[in-house]
């Protein structure tokens, strides 16, 4: 295909495969224990209690967080049905969204090719393609922080006063919903960024240009019919959520979160694989344009949040994905201006991200015959892998080589054959990582767990997690009542969350009744219920739930660590 037909077909190029990797095997693997089975649970009971209000989990008010994405869930769910697919499509459209926003952010400030390397490099970087892909918030969080700021950006040097009102009131729904999805965060973030610009900048005359009463109404309208209603309903929750759950866990370490400072360094250099190795090269490239302003916008949206994570007590991997839109296009303006200068180099530096893929597939392989060398945890995962994922692992292996020929190598020189190039064999290690994640879940998922209990489950039966939680089991069961839950006192914060735990409230029934209990409630209950009661535990616990109830238990099944057991 000549070089010029070929161009303009990359933005499609770019858009069938931002499609296919987000969306090929979506319902594949199995719920991840514990995050995936919690929040998919959680959108379900909206449904089944038919409360849009106050989230729920096994059917007991848990308000540590808003209730916008549940909503997506539930929506999802009426839309599509309840399953893995429909509980993880929110994810994936908000990655598609942002993969979007991006490219056409670039292609309005940089150009097409910029454009085209930013969705590609924001698609394929480990971190936001394996988030894209999970049921959990920061995705959709980070599509509307995401909107916000490349709003407020062309806003802001938008001279056409309808299409300026029209950007203002965009960013500020935006900023309203992003609040919604996960709290403060949701607006402190693009503030502190618009902040520091404007600051920099100079350039604060701006604010009577982007609308702030109108936008302040907008803002309103959307967060506080939720944040009130909910409020009404469960006091003191409002003085609980904007201070304990917001000043409390950046903070202090009582939510038990605490890493050291650098350690979001080191997420972002493993998340942002394989396009982290191009950084040395696009850090120098950076420098003598420090002070273009979109540059300097970027460095900003990708700086502050980090800076702001890092200073916080409490750190988890997936905080720092909103300043990946970020940190694409930073990457891509770089590599594009590699390119002009010397389209030899930048297909050199380019060929490290296929030995980063080939390093991994290579890890993988001599893990499966030699499983000593992989950790623990993933080695079911390796060794579960079907034939057909080897033989993508040797094709990802196998294809770079090719490309490197010379004769193949000339052929694909000039920028468009080699994003095609690339964009193939990133999408190639899509699948591979794709079915990975697959075989992976079977060790991570309490779907094999609830399959077993399914069989041994009549319509009287009560279900009973002792010392244990899988969050999942509630959503594969399908249950439309509480699974009794025994554990320690101490240990009731991590199911009912710090809304309860740290107040000291009293503890929530469900409409059921009681459905939490200790160990010395549980005896009780033991003797005294007539139904019958099918308790999943670990085998190891066994012998200590006989002997504090006094009495032999009949082993119904087994799997891996866990067993079932019911009365004798």
């Amino acid at each position: 295909m000549k070089t010029g037909r070929l161009e303009r077909w990359l933005p499609w190029i770019l858009s069938a495969s931002a499609i296919f990797a987000l969306f090929y095997q979506l319902g594949g693997a199995a719920l991840f224990e514990p995050d995936e089975g919690r929040n998919a649970e959680k959108a379900r009971e909206i449904l089944l209690l038919g409360d849009w209000v106050t989230p729920h989990e096994n059917f007991h008010p848990v308000l540590d967080k808003p209730i916008f994405f549940y909503w997506l869930i539930a929506l999802s769910y009426k839309l599509f049905g309840v399953s893995e697919w429909a509980a993880r499509l929110p994810s994936a459209l908000a990655a598609l969204g942002c993969v979007a926003l991006v490219y056409f952010f670039a292609r309005a400030h940089w150009g097409k090719a910029q454009a085209l390397w930013s969705g590609l490099i924001l698609l394929t970087c480990v971190e936001f393609f394996l988030l894209a892909r999970v049921v959990i918030f920061d995705m959709a969080l980070t599509f509307f922080l995401t909107l916000a700021l490349c709003a407020f950006y062309q806003a802001s040097h938008c001279d056409g006063v309808n299409r300026r009102r029209m950007l203002c009131l965009l960013m500020y729904g935006a900023l309203g919903i992003a609040t919604l999805i996960k709290g403060l965060i949701g607006v402190v973030i693009p503030g502190l960024v618009i902040f520091c610009y404007l600051s920099l900048t100079q350039q604060w005359s701006m604010l009577r240009r982007l609308n702030l009463a109108a936008g302040a109404l907008i803002f309103l309208v959307i967060v506080l019919p939720w944040y009130l209603e909910v409020g009404s309903r469960h006091e003191g929750y409002l003085r609980y959520y904007f201070w304990d759950e917001h000043f409390g866990r950046f903070a202090s370490d009582e939510f038990e979160r605490t890493r050291p400072w650098y350690y979001f360094i080191l997420v972002g250099l493993v998340g942002f694989l394989p396009w982290t190795l191009l950084w040395p090269f696009a850090i120098y490239g950076i420098r003598p344009r420090a002070c273009d302003d979109k540059t300097l916008f970027l460095l900003l949206w990708a700086g502050l949040p980090w800076l702001f994570f890092s200073a916080s007590k409490s750190k988890l991997p997936h905080y720092i994905l909103p300043i990946f839109p970020a940190l694409a296009m930073l990457t891509a303006s770089w590599l594009v201006s590699l390119f002009h200068q010397s389209a030899q180099r930048a297909q050199a530096v380019l060929s490290l991200t296929w030995i980063a893929h080939g390093s991994v597939v290579l890890y993988f392989l001599t893990g499966y015959w030699q499983p000593a060398i992989l950790p623990k945890a993933i080695v079911p995962g390796v060794l579960g892998m079907p034939r057909l994922l080897w033989i993508y692992g040797v094709l990802i292996l196998i294809l770079p080589l090719l490309l490197s020929i010379g004769k193949i190598s000339r052929h694909l020189q000039g920028q468009p054959r080699r994003y095609l190039a690339q964009a193939i064999t990133m999408i190639l290690f899509i699948v591979f990582t794709a079915h990975a994640m697959i075989a992976a879940s079977s060790a991570r998922s309490a779907r094999a767990l609830s399959d077993i209990a399914q069989s041994l489950i009549t319509a009287a039966t009560q279900v009973v997690f002792y010392d244990t939680y899988r969050s999942g089991v509630g959503f594969y069961l399908r249950s439309e009542k509480p699974i009794w839950v025994i554990t320690h006192n101490k240990k009731k914060r991590n199911f009912l969350g710090n809304y309860y735990a740290l107040d000291g409230r009293a503890e929530p029934d469900t409409r059921w009744g009681k459905a939490l209990f200790d160990f010395d409630e549980f005896g009780d209950r033991w003797r005294s219920t007539k139904q019958p009661l099918l308790i999943l535990l670990k085998a190891r616990n066994r012998p200590g739930l006989e002997d504090q109830l006094g009495a032999a238990t009949k082993l119904l099944a087994s799997i891996d660590d866990y067993i079932l057991v019911t009365k004798q």
